[in-house]
């Protein structure tokens, strides 16, 4: 059994008693034990023990998984995070407790496996929904916390806080810049945020900074999240300034809301420091004065393979897509796209927007020619190859090159998988004058389903273009 009842200094927050987050080894659910005191309803120490099962929502045992037993705090709407006791169930869901805290008390199980969550906020000895305790599906608050460090260095907080349910039991660690998954119960979301060492946080206190300050806290504005659901939110602002609220970042900053996804490697596991670009110019019209499109990272994934990007102002088309590259020694070693976004699904969003999780592949390659086939409908029209220019490119990506029709066209770095190869004429004046004229795409554009295979080249071949006519 392992326990969190060391007493730290008590802060006093306005007319109540706040919880100091404290420190220790991590909990396999990536939070920490805490330690620190809170306002207890009952000050006796029952000397009964505890006994219970856990199983899943499945009816298995649930084995391995996190039993938090904690004190009641008289304002759990606060930010305060009580003491409590940890145990692990064994293999067949059981545990025990020798004695609970009071008569009284709170009891979270916590199964980042299943991802499953049960939360009792009063329960005592006498429930019978003990046996067993029967989780349910968690929801879940995917976010970030970034910490804005204050211009006095003595006070210098450092990169490690705790994100917590107040007044519950429920906690993990979180690393400033970094990005979390959280297990919560469902209903109504609230979070609060603090430095993770005790140590730091009566520093602060001593130092007359608010309680409200080093506990900053959140709460969902309206809605419920239910069984399984996630909420992205963020990323949240943690500072002592009084004038910075913790959420600053969503309503400041970004007011028209954020774009966030996921990345894993090849490999199936969270990918760290992969470029990240927001494609909206689907059809790359707005190249062609060029020779190529090139890839500019607006931002790169965290440890957790997450990712973050503003909304912005303008859509061209009715959807956008993101792309992604993995360098290694400059080199594309691993590419991704995300599927088409509906512009939809952002108009008006003030929060986030998950794209969903793409999971790298080694890199493609396409090789093509392109033939020129005339229109006997157009006067003056050539077939000479080196007179007639095209753009070939993948929908939705930065992959887009221009050369005339006489040349071998490859595309390297690909995204692997189902693509669209799309074709239009490569004068910028004449792309300009139809875009100008509201022509129909199809009229000028030409779109292939390609099948581009992981790591390794395919040839498209005998492609035909025919250069279109203004009239």
């Amino acid at each position: 059994m392992r326990s969190s009842l060391l007493v730290l200094p008590v802060l006093a927050s306005f007319a109540i008693l706040a919880t100091v987050c404290g420190c220790s080894t991590p909990d396999n659910d990536g939070g920490v034990r805490i330690s620190g005191t809170a306002t207890d309803t009952e000050n006796t120490i029952a000397s009964t023990a505890f006994i219970g099962s856990v199983s899943r929502s499945d009816g298995k045992a649930a084995a391995n998984v996190v039993v938090r037993i904690a004190r009641m705090s008289l304002e759990s709407s606060e930010l305060a995070m009580p003491s409590y006791t940890e145990i692990l169930t064994d293999s067949a869901g059981s545990f025990s407790v020798d004695s609970v805290l009071a008569d009284s008390f709170q009891i979270a199980v916590i199964d980042t496996v299943a991802n499953e969550i049960y939360f009792q906020p009063k329960a005592t000895l006498k429930d019978s929904s003990f046996e067993p305790i029967k989780l349910t599906k968690a929801s879940f608050v995917n976010s970030k916390l970034l910490y804005q460090e204050s211009p006095e260095p003595e006070v210098a907080v450092g990169s490690h806080f705790l994100a917590f349910v107040p007044g519950t039991p429920i906690s993990r660690s979180v690393f400033a810049g970094d990005s979390f998954s959280m297990l919560i119960p469902s209903g109504k979301v609230k979070l609060a945020f603090c430095p993770g060492d005790p140590q730091i946080v009566a520093k602060l206190s001593e130092r007359g900074i608010a309680d409200s300050l080093i506990f900053r806290g959140w709460q969902m504005s309206k809605g419920s999240v239910k069984e399984g659901e996630s909420v992205e939110v963020g990323p949240f602002l943690w500072s002592i300034s009084p004038n910075i609220p913790v959420d600053t970042l969503i309503k400041e900053r970004e007011n028209s809301g954020r774009i966030s996804g996921k990345v894993n490697c090849k490999n199936g596991k969270a990918c760290a420091g992969v470029e990240v670009q927001l494609v909206t110019d689907l059809y790359g019209f707005n190249f062609t004065e060029g020779d190529s499109l090139v890839f500019k990272a607006e931002t790169v994934t965290d440890s957790s393979g997450r990712w973050y990007l503003p909304i912005p102002a303008d859509f061209p088309y009715d959807s956008f897509r993101v792309e992604f590259r993995r360098l290694d020694s400059n080199l594309v070693s691993e590419a991704g796209v995300s599927k088409y976004v509906s512009v939809k699904e952002i108009k008006n969003k003030k929060d986030t927007l998950n794209v969903g999780t793409v999971t790298l592949h080694r890199p493609s390659k396409l090789i093509s020619s392109v033939r020129v086939v005339l229109d006997s409908l157009v006067e003056g029209a050539s077939d000479n190859c080196m007179v007639n220019s095209v753009v070939l490119g993948i929908k939705g990506t930065t992959h887009f090159v221009r050369d005339v029709t006489c040349n071998l066209i490859t595309m390297s770095d690909l995204p692997d998988g189902g693509q669209d190869l799309i074709l239009y004429t490569g004068d910028p004046k004449v792309v300009s004058t139809l875009r100008n004229m509201e022509t129909p795409m199809s009229e000028f554009v030409s779109q292939v389903d390609v099948n581009l295979p992981e790591g390794w080249h395919l040839d498209q071949q005998g492609m035909t273009y025919t250069p279109p006519a203004i009239k």
